[in-house]
């Protein structure tokens, strides 16, 4: 995480330092320190000029003049589906195309269409990592409209607002693994009584980082945090892929993953796994962690008056696409029982963006020797 945090703010750096001439919308770069697509900034400055309950009138009448939306997304295939199908419904004139991809392949995309003189992205939805790279980098334009006020002040970022959480909780077999065996806390997957059940995901850092940061800051030593992360990863298995180890646990594979995020286990529930994350009660008393993704709109936008409106959109009639498919919103939306019995602890976004510490190679060397997980490869 760490690692390609920084080899991409390097990459972007020395595009700032070369960068020249008018941003992407005017066939220059994006991001540059002097010099952004004014064109693409005039129409955000118009559509927000006016009172918040005018502005998504003017945004649509501008965008079914340019036409077309470019959206770089990490969410999931069905979920990026269903939040494009709605879309492009209710705003039938303005053509909506999404690149969906992972986080570091959306930010890596970005940084090369830039360097190239050719940015394809409007409007950019990922993880809050990338999103605050191209944050700190001046990539996205500030966006002041209406759908700030329905989002905690928490979840808004200078320019970028969390649009939905990724919740980690462990997630267990109710077939293999019963009610008192559960695990009631974070320290009790070191119990040797779990050895050779758990399943870890290797690209898990800020899990790792997360749990490691609320043992230190509710009385734990470095020491006794150490001791703890040794028994657990002797307790485990390692397969990559948060939707690979939820099959593997449906299927009865595996009877405990350490962490998966809880959409995921809720939507294998639904479909029939014998799956949970939470007690028969409807409760676990862990404390979770929401992982923030969020929305931008980009300041070299060719199309910025769509961008403006699928920001202001995914904050707004997109929570309850979003709701719909289980996810967990950023917005209090009728209907949503994502966080129903869950006890959410604050997410360290700031450990996790602070250059000093690269919790990808810490989370690496805690995992050095581990097995693949049982039909797991």
């Amino acid at each position: 995480m760490r690692t390609r945090l920084m080899c991409a703010t390097g990459a972007f750096s020395l595009l700032l330092v070369a960068g020249c001439g008018a941003g992407a919308a005017d066939g220059g770069s994006i991001g540059t320190t002097a010099v952004v697509s004014s064109r693409a900034q005039r129409v955000y400055d118009r559509i927000q000029a006016l009172p918040p309950a005018k502005q998504r009138a003017m945004a649509v009448q501008l965008a079914d003049e340019e036409g077309s939306l470019e959206v770089y997304t990490s969410l999931t295939d069905d979920v990026a589906d269903a939040v494009t199908k709605a879309f492009q419904k209710q705003f039938p004139h303005v053509r909506i195309s999404m690149f969906r991809g992972n986080s570091e392949t959306i930010l890596q995309r970005i940084l090369q269409e830039s360097q190239a003189r050719r940015l394809g992205a409007d409007a950019v939805e990922s993880d809050f990592l990338e999103m605050s790279s191209l944050d700190s980098q001046r990539a996205l334009a500030q966006y002041t409209g209406p759908g700030q006020a329905r989002v905690a002040a928490s979840s808004r970022f200078p320019d970028w607002t969390a649009d939905r959480f990724n919740v980690f909780l462990p997630a267990w077999n109710t077939d293999l693994v019963k009610t008192a065996d559960v695990p009631r806390s974070w320290e009790a997957l070191a119990d040797p009584a779990y050895k050779g059940e758990i399943t870890l995901e290797p690209t898990d850092s800020d899990w790792y980082e997360n749990v490691t940061h609320y043992w230190l800051t509710h009385g734990k030593s470095q020491a006794q945090v150490d001791v703890l992360w040794k028994h657990i990863v002797a307790n485990s298995h390692v397969t990559k892929g948060h939707t690979t180890i939820m099959a593997l646990l449906g299927a009865g594979q595996t009877p405990l993953d350490s962490m998966n995020y809880t959409y995921i286990t809720e939507q294998a529930r639904l479909k029939g796994a014998p799956v949970a994350y939470r007690l028969p009660d409807g409760t676990n008393p862990l404390p979770a962690f929401p992982r923030p993704n969020g929305v931008g709109m980009l300041r070299g936008a060719a199309h910025p008056a769509a961008a403006w409106l699928f920001y202001d959109w995914m904050l707004d009639e997109g929570q309850k696409i979003l709701v719909g498919l289980h996810l967990t919103p950023s917005t209090e939306v009728p209907g949503d029982t994502s966080l129903r019995g869950i006890h959410l602890a604050p997410f360290d976004v700031k450990g996790l963006t602070d250059t000093s510490t690269d919790w990808d190679k810490k989370y690496d060397e805690q995992l050095r020797g581990v097995t693949s997980a049982k039909g797991g490869g």
